[in-house]
């Protein structure tokens, strides 16, 4: 079975809506089928005389079942297939382009069932917002082809600094979000440090230069039936934006939700589109 095959029939699967009247329509095919089937069994069985006669009595019986079993074949592979290609396209619009990490979109959908999961197991959850430092002078420096090289070997590092399970997510510009399930504040708050120290310690050598990186990072943890996931990223949000208050390259944990941050714009945009988010103010960059 070529693979042209298979994709023509599953190109065709695609085009078939499930609606009410298709499948009547394929409810009443069945039906005139079946009896076509009992007519033509009755005609052999008593209509024919032929030496080959039990050969046709045992086709007539041997034939319905392989093609059963040979559309049923069919239409697993086709399905499978079809399948196959629209978890790879949902994967694709759920990754940026540059880091190849979860995007906006991606990271709100999987936070929202990881806050119903924690709220059904009383689970702790925990949010770093984080952000390069002075990532505009990287740009104007050496380039934005070194900007977009920085943001990559950022990206590489937080995949094998964080743990297995954590959503690690760009959600825009040089701005990154790591969702932890099962950690709370404090475990957050320490692998945040272990973050800055790694990334501090690991500058990008490309291109014949050595471009030094630093972060600053908020932290804070779902308080349950006091959040919805919405205040969980506003108020990491917040606790970037102290952080870099307090002089860049600094973690600041924040538990309690601020109503007024002086200078403080809000950065939290929730339309799930990976592009959408509004800049940071210049004060907070």
């Amino acid at each position: 079975m070529t693979d042209e095959f298979l994709d023509g029939f599953c190109s065709y699967l695609s085009k078939i809506k499930t609606t009410g009247h298709m499948l009547v329509a394929a409810a009443l095919f069945a039906a005139v089928c079946s009896l076509l089937s009992l007519a033509s069994t009755h005609i052999a069985f008593f209509n024919v005389s032929s030496p080959i006669l039990p050969f046709v009595k045992i086709l007539t019986y041997i034939m319905p079942f392989l093609l059963v079993f040979m559309t049923s074949f069919l239409l697993i592979r086709g399905f499978a297939r079809l399948h196959s290609k629209n978890e790879y396209l949902f994967e694709v619009a759920e990754r940026d382009d540059l880091t190849r990490l979860v995007n906006r979109a991606g990271f709100l959908r999987r936070g929202k069932k990881l806050v119903l999961q924690a709220e059904r197991d009383m689970s702790s959850l925990s949010v770093i917002m984080m952000d390069v430092d002075h990532f505009k002078s990287i740009n104007d420096t050496s380039g934005h082809t070194a900007g977009d090289m920085a943001l990559k070997h950022l990206a590489d590092i937080l995949r094998r600094t964080c743990r297995v399970g954590d959503v690690i997510a760009r959600w825009g510009g040089e701005e990154f979000a790591i969702l932890m399930p099962l950690a709370d504040a404090q475990g957050a708050a320490i692998l945040a440090e272990r973050l800055r120290e790694e990334v501090a310690r690991s500058p990008l050598h490309w291109n014949h230069k050595t471009v030094q990186l630093t972060i600053s990072a908020g932290v804070t943890e779902w308080r349950h039936q006091e959040d919805s996931f919405e205040d969980l990223i506003e108020r990491a949000d917040q606790g970037l934006y102290l952080a870099k208050n307090e002089g860049r390259n600094h973690v600041h944990l924040l538990l309690s939700h601020l109503e007024t941050v002086a200078g403080y714009e809000q950065d939290v945009c929730f339309v799930e589109k990976p592009d959408s988010a509004p800049m940071k103010s210049e004060a907070a960059a």
